[in-house]
């Protein structure tokens, strides 16, 4: 498997990932849901990171990485947007594991929240995929 197969890979389980959160939303499984935001979040983060030919951390929040490697491929995005990244990939991270554990009670509110930080961490991230496709002569020809 090459590089570009492993991203996109990882990648389309992102976003399998979001339908999946979308379910949950709509079945009110908010606890369910706040645990998919964040596998969402983070398998969106790892594709674009191994696109990038950066080996990801092995860990849930890969926020940090994905910050110096946006800065060493001169990927033009501004600091304000990665650290909104950093903030909820941080706190998605922290409650993944109480929340699919039923260890905690996340209310439809949080449930909502963690949806729309993982939407647009998607967007953001289809963008930057495609970005980095073109920047990278990512053609299948070129693969």
């Amino acid at each position: 498997m090459t590089n570009y197969e492993r991203a996109a890979s990882i990648f389309r389980g992102a976003e399998w990932t979001y339908r999946d959160m979308e379910r949950a939303l709509a079945e009110q499984e908010w606890n369910i849901a706040v645990r998919r935001a964040q596998e969402a979040v983070e398998l969106a983060l790892k594709g674009l990171l191994a696109l990038m030919g950066v080996d990801y951390p092995k860990e849930h929040d890969p926020a940090d990485v994905f910050a110096r490697a946006v800065r060493e491929h001169g990927l033009a995005i501004e600091e304000k947007i990665l650290e909104e990244i950093r903030i909820f990939s941080a706190r998605l991270a922290h409650r993944r594991a109480p929340a699919f554990y039923f260890e905690i009670r996340v209310e439809e509110q949080e449930a909502r929240q963690a949806a729309k930080d993982a939407a647009q961490m998607l967007a953001w991230a289809q963008e930057w995929w495609k970005w980095l496709e073109r920047k990278n002569d990512l053609t299948p020809t070129a693969r």
